[in-house]
């Protein structure tokens, strides 16, 4: 298959979880068949990633195209400067690009990470099986960042409006990736979309790259960041409203607990050693996972399932966290769940001080991804049901209700 990946963000250096999930998938896909990622370059500091632009060689057969139509990229500054701080407008004026529809005469089926961009690469392909690659419910998820951000008086439009792209794109795509089984569920019953036409392809981590560190590993990564050798607690995020919330509980938790060392890293909070080592984006997240002892996952907002949450656990890191950050996760006993507070927070992980609990911890938390959500054995179902759909494409024209699209016989449950 020749596939094209249309993203609204440079995914290289993969920073978010949005890149994370794409660069992994795509990688893998990439073993077997030509892969290009065609991403919108932003408008950004020097030396920011996503203001990179050229092409970028992942591997002999995956290579990321970054551009900068004029259009595209003012409509993508004026959406990510909202209170979204999201590139929802990336859309706009896309179909012009002569670059996007050379790539997508190239491609034999074609994946769109978000709603943004669908009717663009539509028009300009209309004949072309699209795949609608979502990491969330964006409707419900923007709701949320609304609820996290205090709901400025400009959220009712911008929800509006997000919801008709997603709608749109939903309708109107071949194919619609939910992370979840409750995300499918919600996207069937939100948008009135055909169940055979929407399947679950889960978020995961890459339990061959971050594995537990031993006690040696874990001291040296503690001195490469130039923190103490002492019980290391680790929140990790972007920066956007849930994770700041979050961030706020990890600073009440640092006030009341001067034994720990609370370690933040990527863009939730600049470098800083106040009451927190906040490190800010870091080249190598395992460093911080190695230099970890547990980790906190205190999110109540937002959809998809957490990315980093699944690569703590690879990492062997026993974690503490509210039950929704655990959405759409088959959680039964991996995580320490706890009540919304302080009390609740610092009583688990008074919990994780006994060596007997933190290992049973992180034995299971560790089985469990590795077992189940492995970026390998995902993306090998991604490849079943995208070979399907070509398939099926062939014999009769897919679209939505067409019920083209089998249950494939690979799943995500698979070691």
């Amino acid at each position: 298959m020749r596939i094209l990946d249309v993203s609204p963000r440079v995914v290289h250096p993969p920073i978010r979880g949005s890149s994370v999930r794409s660069a992994n998938l795509l990688r893998a896909l990439a073993g077997r068949h030509e892969v290009r990622q065609l991403s919108q370059a932003r408008l950004t500091r020097r030396g920011d990633p996503e203001g990179a632009r050229g092409a970028f060689a992942v591997t002999p057969s995956y290579a990321e195209l970054r551009m900068a139509a004029p259009v595209p990229t003012l409509a993508t500054e004026l959406g990510a400067r909202s209170w979204v701080r999201a590139p929802v407008l990336s859309g706009v004026g896309l179909g012009r690009s002569a670059r996007l529809r050379a790539n997508l005469g190239w491609a034999d089926i074609v994946l769109v990470e978000f709603p943004w961009q669908f009717s663009a690469c539509r028009g300009a392909r209309p004949d072309v099986p699209i795949v609608l690659s979502g990491c969330n419910v964006e409707a419900a998820k923007f709701a949320d960042y609304a609820a996290a951000a205090g709901s400025p008086r400009s959220a009712r439009l911008w929800l509006r409006a997000i919801e008709r792209l997603e709608r749109q794109a939903a309708q109107s795509a071949d194919l619609v990736l939910a992370v979840s089984d409750a995300d499918r569920d919600d996207l069937i019953r939100r948008y009135g979309l055909a169940p055979r036409s929407v399947v679950t392809v889960p978020n995961g981590a890459d339990a061959a790259r971050y594995r537990p560190a031993s006690a040696h590993e874990r001291r040296a990564a503690r001195a490469r960041l130039g923190l103490p050798d002492r019980p290391t607690v680790l929140f990790a995020g972007a920066d956007v409203p849930p994770n700041r919330a979050g961030l706020a509980w990890v600073r009440r938790l640092a006030a009341r607990a001067p034994h720990l060392t609370f370690l933040v890293t990527g863009t939730i909070a600049p470098p800083s050693r106040d009451g927190i080592v906040a490190t800010g984006l870091l080249d190598d997240f395992g460093i911080a996972l190695a230099a970890a002892d547990f980790a906190v996952c205190p999110i109540e907002f937002g959809g998809g399932t957490k990315i980093k949450l699944l690569e703590g656990l690879a990492a062997g890191l026993p974690t503490v966290a509210f039950a929704e950050a655990l959405h759409g996760l088959d959680i039964d006993g991996e995580v320490l769940v706890t009540p919304k507070s302080e009390a609740g927070l610092l009583g688990a992980l008074d919990r994780l001080s006994d060596p007997a609990v933190a290992q049973e911890l992180s034995r299971r938390g560790r089985d469990w991804v590795a077992g189940r959500y492995d970026w390998s054995a995902i993306a090998r179902l991604l490849e079943v049901h995208l070979q399907q759909l070509i398939a099926g494409r062939g014999t009769q024209a897919a679209g939505v209700g067409s019920g083209s699209v089998s249950e494939p016989t690979t799943s995500y449950t698979s070691s």
